[in-house]
């Protein structure tokens, strides 16, 4: 977020209406469970990314899709990249993938040179779950339903690389022991990660076909994106957190428990809208690259 609040100049009209947004939004996303960006972002992500696939990867990705009916789990239906990227929340609950549940994240400390045990120990996080995928893809050798469920993993946990609050930790379980309090709100079940994971996907996409329409402009201004591979964007992602904790009100210290709540601002939020738009265009961009790598 650094320079981002300097930069801003979003109107009042526009901030109001993003506040109330934010107000809606934030009582919903108490209610449920967390996942990594909303299904609404994973949506967009995998929209991004599907407009950017070669001719080549786009017909594969097809042929993997159409598989689904006889390969995927019923209940959560698979007819397009979208639907595949949503696909591993879908199907989180079930216990037959209950193995997913330790990917979605990667608790990487807020102070890099803190000592703490291996953020990916046991390749149980993100950016190892991204990387499998990737190679079940690439393997001649992967049978086509499990080619199918690389695809709906690779889509998914490429959004889940670019949700700040997943690639990091301060021993406050990624941001969720941090309680939020959103201007003009006085509800206190709100926390930085669903604030960050559902409440600021909802504002910055606002619907799959906005978002895919607000999106694609920051997408199309990214210069170099694709360049750096996996582990750089993990590190990306976590400055971005990193930034994210230090522009809070009162940032807490490493390792320490943060104040109760953080009273968030308008210039706050407005700043958090287009980092949100920028990671979301990011994941869309490099999804697409690996596929077009993949599936040549």
């Amino acid at each position: 977020m650094e320079g981002v609040v300097v930069r801003l100049s979003a109107s009042a009209s526009w901030l109001r209406r993003a506040l109330v947004t934010l107000a809606a939004v934030s009582g919903l996303a108490a209610a449920q469970p967390a996942a990594a960006w909303s299904e609404l972002g994973h949506r967009v992500v995998a929209d991004i990314a599907y407009a950017r696939l070669t001719p080549e990867a786009k017909a594969k990705v097809d042929e993997l899709i159409a598989l689904a009916p006889l390969a995927g789990e019923p209940s959560c239906p698979v007819a397009s990249l979208a639907d595949a990227a949503a696909y591993p929340d879908c199907v989180g609950d079930l216990r037959q993938f209950r193995d997913l549940r330790r990917m979605h994240e990667e608790a990487r400390p807020l102070c890099p040179g803190e000592s703490r045990r291996d953020p990916c120990d046991k390749g149980e996080c993100v950016s190892a779950a991204v990387k499998r995928a990737q190679a079940a893809l690439v393997d001649p050798l992967t049978a086509p339903a499990d080619r199918l469920f690389a695809l709906e993993k690779l889509a998914h946990f490429m959004g889940d690389l670019h949700q700040p609050l997943d690639m990091i930790d301060n021993r406050d379980d990624a941001g969720r022991d941090i309680r939020v309090l959103l201007p003009g709100s006085t509800d206190r079940k709100l926390n930085l990660h669903d604030f960050w994971n559902d409440n600021m996907a909802a504002v910055a996409v606002g619907s799959e076909e906005l978002g895919l329409r607000w999106l694609e402009p920051v997408a199309r201004s990214g210069r170099g994106w694709e360049e750096g591979g996996v582990d750089a964007w993990a590190a990306e992602t976590a400055a971005v957190a990193r930034d994210i904790y230090a522009h809070l009100p009162e940032p807490p210290p490493c390792g320490r428990e943060p104040r109760d709540p953080e009273a968030l601002d308008g210039n706050y939020v407005a700043a958090a809208v287009p980092l949100a738009r920028e990671q979301l265009a990011k994941a869309g961009v490099r999804l697409a690259a690996l596929l077009n790598a993949a599936l040549r």
